[in-house]
């Protein structure tokens, strides 16, 4: 590496160069480029408009608590966790108060604002492989219009798409970073804006964990200053300074994700995983320390052949391997939710600009598999507010029937609880009325697997799974193929 330019070698993707962030496109002046995007999303908001008065039960009784608390006590109740989530998206929360935004329709518009910008990450990433206007249009239309990310911004008024966009957004850096002729200032600039990227999304939630094995993966193959890993954690501690600053304690700042990792005993809540298919009764905590050591093993069997065998890094392998990541990871892990593929999602379909047309079956089947979960859970006790659900929980004491992993939510705020109880979201803190029902904080796990409907989207991601298995060896062995320039 020469402190004038960074890489000192530099490999394309088998011969198809990325263009230059710059330049005209070769199909269509700006002015049209601008009117074509600004149609999509105008369609877009029309569409999510459809469903903007459409209430879950997470809104009732969590979102639309968080807004009230917020709303009533201002930018001081950070003082106590009165949420699940971590503190950026109730900071965005208070923002919509401070405006007096009407409650509903303000949450759902937030999330849906950053399903353009997921989508402008698309334009950009897909604008690295081509100067062809009508592929990045595709690809910045198909985000928008994905079923799972209406679903999830327009009708269910989740968040997921705040902590992916930021995600995807550090890809698109890294991407940036590994561009041929880049100076050895810029390569650091941009690496620290991916790992910046990054640190905004696991502030947002947790679920960034599941692609950050390719920071690890690039690291190693020398395409990432270590240094700039330090702002990942730099910037998740900054976004807890402002709840410190009224009085929040350093211990519940920081412990946000400790409580949700130890809230809930069930190898999956209503998510396309492996505990689909795997029918179980009884203590099945062996099983989930065998999913976990698995995808730990995966990980590191991946990462330890990496630095045996040095294959090549070019975007297409950062964006296969990234995607890998985000599918293969929660699809081992236990306890997971409904949308925890969600940034598989996206990704998959970004990476499909990548790959031969074949490969095309992977974002089919994962986005396949997300219509029906979703359809399972919204269809199901989302749509019937709190009360009495149709899950695989148990019974709590108080009356009402918890829900559990299988046709119930199966989302971060934790699940039903008796008649009379009040749930404090991922903490799994109870307070008052019955047990709760499908939760365990503490003990072993349980099964959670769901009807076969969910068997049948399992396994589609399953397969999903194996495509992407293709799809990276296919990618790094394309990749050793290519001449490396100097």
């Amino acid at each position: 590496m020469t402190s004038a330019t960074l890489p000192a070698t530099e490999v394309s993707d088998a011969g198809d160069e990325p263009t230059t962030d710059s330049g005209p496109s070769r199909t269509a002046p700006t002015w049209a480029r601008w009117l074509v995007l600004g149609f999509l999303v105008a369609v877009a908001v029309a569409v999510r408009w459809h469903f903007h008065s459409m209430e879950t039960m997470d809104y009732r009784v969590f979102l639309s608590r968080w807004y009230a608390t917020l709303d009533t006590q201002g930018f001081g109740a950070f003082r106590e966790q009165f949420a699940d989530y971590n503190y950026p998206y109730l900071y965005l929360i208070w923002l919509l108060t401070v405006v007096h935004a009407p409650t509903l329709d303000a949450i759902k518009a937030l999330s849906a604002a950053f399903d353009v910008v997921l989508a402008f990450f698309a334009y950009r990433i897909v604008a690295r492989r081509t100067d062809r206007f009508t592929l990045r249009a595709l690809a910045f239309g198909l985000i928008l219009f994905l079923p799972s990310v209406i679903a999830n911004s327009a009708w269910w008024g989740q968040a997921d798409a705040i902590y992916s966009a930021f995600a995807v957004g550090g890809i698109f850096f890294l991407l940036r970073a590994q561009r041929e002729g880049i100076t050895h200032r810029e390569y650091v600039l941009n690496s620290l804006w991916a790992c910046t990227f990054f640190g905004l999304s696991l502030s947002f939630k947790l679920q960034a964990v599941f692609v950050l094995p390719i920071l690890a993966w690039m690291l190693l193959r020398g395409r990432l200053p270590w240094y700039t890993l330090a702002t990942i954690p730099a910037v998740f501690v900054a976004a807890a300074l402002p709840a410190v600053a009224v009085g929040a304690p350093w211990s519940d700042a920081l412990s946000v994700y400790l409580n949700q990792t130890d809230s809930y005993r069930q190898l999956t809540l209503g998510a396309a995983n492996l505990y689909q298919l795997i029918p179980i009764s009884g203590d099945a905590t062996w099983l989930a320390h065998l999913g976990i050591g698995l995808a730990a093993a995966i990980v590191v069997a991946f990462l330890a052949w990496s630095v045996w065998k040095e294959p090549p890094v070019t975007p297409t392998s950062i964006l296969v391997v990234a995607t890998a990541s985000a599918v293969i990871v929660p699809f081992l892990l236990p306890a997971m939710h409904d949308r925890y593929f969600y940034m598989a999602e996206v990704l998959s379909v970004i990476m499909a600009f990548y790959l031969p047309l074949r490969f095309v079956i992977i974002p089919i089947l994962i986005q396949a598999a997300a219509i029906g979960v979703y359809h399972s859970s919204l269809g199901a006790d989302q749509g019937q507010g709190w009360g009495a659900g149709h899950g695989f929980g148990d019974q709590g004491s108080g009356g009402g029937q918890g829900f559990g992993g299988g046709r119930g939510p199966g989302r971060e705020h934790g699940f039903g609880a008796g008649a009379g109880g009040e749930w404090h979201g991922d903490t799994g803190d109870r307070r008052g009325g019955g047990a709760p029902g499908g939760h365990g904080g503490s003990g072993g796990y349980t099964s959670g697997r769901g009807d076969t409907a969910l068997g049948t989207y399992a396994s589609m991601m399953g397969l999903a799974a194996l495509g992407l298995v293709g799809a990276v060896a296919h990618t790094l062995r394309r990749a050793r193929g290519v001449v490396i320039r100097p």
